[in-house]
């Protein structure tokens, strides 16, 4: 679920004339057959989509879109465009630019393999003359902050349908492209009877952050589960 090739921490000292290449298509997500998601997402994404759960190395939980099977991204299209009415995550969006954790710090990092002189870069510099961040960065800065933000409302909605022991893991059975059985994994989604059976206190829990709007966004998502498998 990987698009990045080389991630740099941007430093003033190492990037004071570097910018970026304008991204143009979603030729670096081809291979990607998973997407990062937030709960900010699921009600577009639902409508194309197939929403489901994950955990990661240390046992945290994530959402992701399910985009295809075996290093075959459906939703892009030969020549690198996206496909017409679906819905693009913003995990892919953000491309070439990622958070890097040090520590307890988020630092601003890019895909390297995109870097290109200041000089050619139009607006997609770096850093200012003076030193001081550029407003391209200050817009990037923004967009990675409200995901953050949404990303971690979304751990904590899986984890409370977790806590609540609602969540079953499922997997999807399909064919790859020359007609081998092949199989995903290693998610799980919202058994939907469980959820109709817990109590109302964890009903109230749920509605007070309004998390049903989602959990019924990530519903919906599943019958678009059947696309990837054809």
């Amino acid at each position: 679920m990987n698009m990045f090739q080389n991630v740099e921490v941007i430093l003033k000292n190492e990037h004071q004339e570097i910018g970026v290449k304008n991204i143009e298509g979603y030729e670096h997500a081809k291979e990607l057959t998973a997407s990062m998601l937030t709960i900010d997402e699921f009600y577009q994404a639902c409508k194309s989509l197939p929403i489901v759960f994950a955990k990661n190395e240390e046992d945290g939980w994530f959402a992701v879109a399910l985009l295809g099977l075996e290093n075959s991204n459906k939703f892009v299209n030969e020549d690198g465009t996206w496909k017409d009415n679906c819905y693009i995550p913003a995990y892919i969006r953000r491309y070439p630019f990622i958070y890097v954790k040090n520590g307890d710090e988020l630092l601003l990092g890019f895909d390297a393999e995109q870097k290109i002189d200041k000089k050619d870069a139009g607006n997609r510099y770096f850093f200012e003359e003076d030193g001081k961040t550029s407003e391209f960065v200050g817009r990037v800065l923004n967009f990675l902050n409200d995901v953050q933000k949404s990303s971690n409302a979304t751990k904590e909605l899986i984890e409370m349908l977790d806590e609540m022991k609602v969540l079953e893991e499922s997997a999807i059975n399909g064919k790859n492209a020359e007609g081998k059985d092949i199989s995903i994994n290693g998610f799980w989604i919202v058994n939907e009877e469980k959820l109709n059976k817990i109590t109302k206190k964890n009903k109230n829990k749920l509605c007070e952050k309004n998390y049903f709007m989602p959990i019924t966004a990530h519903l919906i998502s599943l019958s678009n589960i059947q696309n990837l498998a054809q």
